[in-house]
């Protein structure tokens, strides 16, 4: 780890323009872990930008300090496109850069920091680390660079704890998933004893729905259907649902986590349509490897949490992942 540090400092030292990205549909780990990096890199002297699709990125305002240096894709034009150092967090398939992917092919080096399962696609890169016994990037990140993080100033260290912790958040669902152990609970006591305060980032982060989101919420868990023995969970939103109530669904983190806990529920999946017959597919479960599901369908992630986007009829994409899965509690 020291070689990859001393590696990845000198590549921020070196580069003249920084950007950095992550996944499509962005979570409180992709998005927070590059509002960390970019301020550390902006405390080695070094400025960055960070790139996004058209995400709405609301629910982290709580975040923003006035300090952010952030764009969306589509607002570059052809030479803003061309970086000489861009960083790619929380993935390591082109499949999931979207059409930022251009971000990455055109930069002169290229850094991939990942806590995932190696996906289909994997992006070529000068560095790559991707190290699934990390609960979160932002872990990894304070793994690779506490040293730098403990020598910043009070308020730009206290932002990055503040965003580092909200990625343990986002990847654990509050402490509660299987990824949950010793090493992330002493990160988090790290991350206290550098003066966040974990209660209210817990509230700014979860307890923020609007009263709208909190029906669009209600609504999908009205769809709950259980299969194989009730072992299987199944429940999905619509895209009309979105449209009823005014919101954007990546607006919604972690729906999933309203039903874990569901007496004899094994495995939980969670169709939501974001587009006429585009449907982002949420997986999970403590007993088969999601992930080797996800793949299939050129998505993935972790054994216990993988996803992936699937397109045509509900009811037919249903019943290709109830086979799958089905397959997989029998096999």
């Amino acid at each position: 780890m020291e070689k990859i540090k001393i590696r990845l400092l000198s590549e921020f030292s070196k580069a003249e323009r920084i950007v950095i990205t992550s996944h499509i549909g962005l979570d409180g780990d992709g998005y927070c872990s590059a509002l960390a990096l970019q301020r550390i890199i902006s405390s080695l002297g070094k400025n960055s930008v960070i790139v996004t699709d058209n995400d709405d990125l609301s629910r982290y305002d709580y975040l923003q300090d006035g300090k952010v240096q952030e764009k969306r894709f589509s607002s570059l034009n052809e030479e803003e496109r061309t970086f000489s150092l861009a960083i790619a967090l929380d993935c390591n398939s082109y499949d999931r850069l979207g059409d930022r992917r251009i971000l990455i092919d055109n930069a002169i080096t290229t850094i991939v920091l990942d806590h995932h399962q190696q996906e289909n696609g994997l992006i070529k890169a000068d560095l790559r680390y991707i190290d699934p016994s990390f609960a979160c990037v932002g872990e990894l990140i304070f793994s690779l660079l506490e040293e730098e993080i403990n020598k910043m100033p009070s308020s730009d260290r206290i932002f990055v704890c503040n965003c580092l912790y909200t990625t343990i958040l986002n990847d654990t669902n509050n402490f509660t998933n299987a990824n949950t152990d010793a090493k992330v609970l002493n990160f988090a006591a790290k991350l206290v004893d550098l003066g966040i305060q974990p209660h209210t980032l817990y509230k700014n982060f979860y307890l923020n729905q609007s009263a709208e989101e909190m029906r669009y919420i209600g609504q999908t868990l009205s769809t709950i259907e259980l299969y194989h023995h009730r072992q299987i969970l199944m429940m999905h939103s619509t895209y009309l649902m979105s449209k009823e109530n005014n919101i954007d669904p990546d607006s919604i983190t972690n729906v999933t986590r309203w039903v874990q806990g569901v007496n004899g529920v094994q495995v939980i999946v969670y169709l939501r349509e974001d587009k006429e017959g585009v449907y982002k597919i949420s997986l999970r479960s403590e007993t088969i490897d999601v992930n080797k599901i996800a793949v299939r369908y050129g998505g993935g992630g972790h054994k216990q949490a993988s996803g992936c986007n699937m397109y045509g009829d509900i009811e037919e994409i249903k019943a290709k992942l109830l086979k799958d899965i089905i397959d997989a509690c029998n096999g």
